[in-house]
C-alpha cells in the first residue's frame, strides 16, 4: 500500500502499521511475519514502546509501507490522537442496524468476542477490525486510529490532543466588536455526544453540502464537537 499523498502528514507509524494489517485482512501476528519481525516487536511499535529499533527493521517497515527509512523514523515520533472508546463506537454503529447474532454471522467473529468488544473488555485484532469495518461500512483509517489510541491509552502510553477539537475550541468573542453574543468554548462533553445525532438528514443547498463535505473529513471527535458547537449556537438563539 502506498502512503504517498494518501494519509495525513501527522498520522503516526503505529496507526499506519495497524491500518496496513487491516487492509491485508491479517492479524498483527501474520502481518509481523510478512514484515519479517517478531509479533511482540510489532506490537511494541504499535504501542509506541520501541526505543532503538534496528535499521533492518526500519528498512523492512519502510519497504512494506512504501516510505523512506527517514519517514518511518519521523512517524515513529508522532503520537496517536485521543479518540472515543471503540466500545462506544461499536455500540453506536450496530444500534438499530444489527443484532449481535447477525453481526456474528456477517463478520465470523464469535459472540463472546463481540461481547468483550462492546463491554470494552478487549479490543479487536487488525483482521477482526477489518471484518467489522466491512460489515458496518465504516472508515478503516478512523477505526485503526481509534483502536491504536485505545490500546496506547490502556497501556499507559502518551496520547496527543486531537487537532480537530483544538481548532473547534473557539474562545469567547467580544460582543461589542462582533455585534453578536459570546460563543462559549466547545465543552469536553462534545466527545461523547450520541453518534445517532450525526445521522439527522441534511438540507441539499450547495452551501450546506459544502459544509457537510468538510464535516466528513473530520475525525469522529471533531464531528461530535461540531455538533455540540452548533447546538450551543441554536440554544443562544
Amino acid at each position: 500500500m502506498s502512503i504517498n499523498g494518501s494519509f495525513p502528514e501527522k498520522l503516526p507509524l503505529s496507526v499506519l502499521l495497524f491500518h496496513a494489517a487491516m487492509s491485508r485482512e491479517q492479524s498483527i501476528s501474520d502481518f509481523a511475519e510478512e514484515l519479517g519481525v517478531g509479533p511482540i516487536s510489532l506490537r511494541q511499535f504499535i504501542l509506541g514502546k520501541t526505543q532503538r529499533p534496528r535499521q533492518k527493521t526500519i528498512d523492512m517497515i519502510g519497504e512494506v509501507l512504501h516510505m523512506s527509512p527517514d519517514e518511518v523514523r519521523r512517524r515513529m515520533d508522532l503520537l496517536p490522537e485521543a479518540m472515543p472508546k471503540f466500545s462506544d463506537w461499536l455500540e453506536s454503529q450496530i444500534e438499530g442496524r444489527f443484532s449481535r447474532a447477525k453481526l456474528t454471522r456477517e463478520t465470523k467473529i464469535s459472540d463472546g468476542a463481540l461481547r468483550n468488544y462492546l463491554s470494552g473488555r478487549t479490543l479487536p485484532d487488525s483482521d477482526q477490525a477489518q471484518s467489522l469495518v466491512q460489515a458496518l461500512s465504516g472508515d478503516s483509517l478512523q477505526v485503526a486510529s481509534m483502536i491504536v489510541s485505545n490500546q496506547v491509552e490502556e497501556n499507559g502510553g502518551s496520547i496527543a490532543e486531537p487537532e480537530a477539537l483544538l481548532d473547534l475550541a473557539i474562545s469567547p468573542v467580544d460582543a461589542e466588536a462582533s455585534g453578536s453574543a459570546s460563543v462559549a468554548p466547545v465543552r469536553a462533553e462534545a466527545l461523547t455526544a450520541p453518534v445517532a445525532a450525526l445521522a439527522a438528514p441534511m438540507p441539499s443547498s450547495s452551501d450546506e453540502e459544502h459544509v457537510l463535505a468538510l464535516w466528513r473529513r473530520l475525525h469522529p471527535q471533531g464531528r461530535r464537537a461540531t455538533v455540540q458547537y452548533i447546538a450551543t449556537l441554536l440554544a443562544e438563539g
